[in-house]
Formats: structure tokens, C-alpha cells, sequence
């Protein structure tokens, strides 16, 4: 309950996500605003397929792979948008990381929030940066 009041300008939603995991993963996605002093935002996380996230980033950026999260922020001024995360990347990528999927679930999240605030990975220099804060991030909230 004082978890609602504290946040009630930070509105995220989860979607296909497994119920259990909803309630740890909202914690990471809550902190992970604060940490980056978002005071106000309306964040919908979304579980799809591989084809469904291959679609979009082949429509939106011109990329035809999968990848493992997309961001779109649909209204900057108010933080406002979606982040689609691949089911089928994010559970391969657990193994390979050798972390549980809600970890990898956890890390996405992060990344795709940092998406909004501005980071990019699309070259060598910004991914290095990007990545260093979502490891920041990832270890101080005890993922």
C-alpha cells in the first residue's frame, strides 16, 4: 500500500508477464525511475514473441533481427511509452548468463528505462556507457 501512495505518478503495468514475477519486476522498474529521478511516467512492459519483436524493430528501425527489448517513448515530455521485451531472447539469455528469468527480465527492464532517459547502444562508445549504468543499477538493486 505505501508502495502505491509513494509511487502514484509512476504508473507501470506488466504485461504477459507471469503474475509471480510482476510484483519483484514493478520493485526493479520503481527503483530504476527513482535512481534516474523520474518523478512521473505511464511505462507499459510487454512479453512478445521473437517473430512479434523481430516485426517491430524491422518496421520502426530497419533492423531485421530479433532483439531482446525495444523501446518506445511515445510522449518524452511525460515519459510515456512501451518496451517490448522478446520472451524467447530473454529466456535464452538467461542460460547463457547463467541468471534466472526473472534476473534477465530484470536487466531488460532496466535497459529499456535507460532507453527513455537517452542511452544508446547502437555504437561502441554508448553501449560501453549504457551498459556500465545498467550494471550499476542491476547490482545496487540486488537483482
Amino acid at each position: 500500500m505505501s508502495d502505491m501512495k509513494c509511487h502514484s505518478n509512476l504508473d507501470v503495468k506488466f504485461i504477459n508477464f507471469k503474475k509471480q514475477d510482476i510484483i519483484s519486476l514493478r520493485k526493479i522498474a520503481l527503483s530504476t525511475l527513482k535512481l534516474k529521478s523520474i518523478s512521473k511516467c505511464q511505462i507499459n512492459f510487454v512479453i512478445i514473441s521473437d517473430k512479434e519483436i523481430k516485426k517491430l524493430n524491422s518496421k520502426y528501425r530497419n533492423v531485421k533481427n530479433i532483439t531482446d527489448v525495444i523501446s518506445f517513448l511515445l510522449a518524452p515530455e511525460l515519459f510515456i511509452g512501451d518496451i517490448y521485451i522478446s520472451k524467447n531472447r530473454s529466456q535464452k539469455q538467461a542460460k547463457e548468463y547463467n541468471n534466472t528469468w526473472r534476473q534477465e527480465l530484470a536487466y531488460l527492464i532496466i535497459h529499456g528505462i535507460l532507453h527513455f532517459c537517452g542511452y544508446t547502444d547502437y555504437d561502441a562508445i554508448n553501449k560501453k556507457q549504457m551498459l556500465f549504468e545498467q550494471d550499476k543499477i542491476f547490482k545496487s538493486l540486488s537483482c
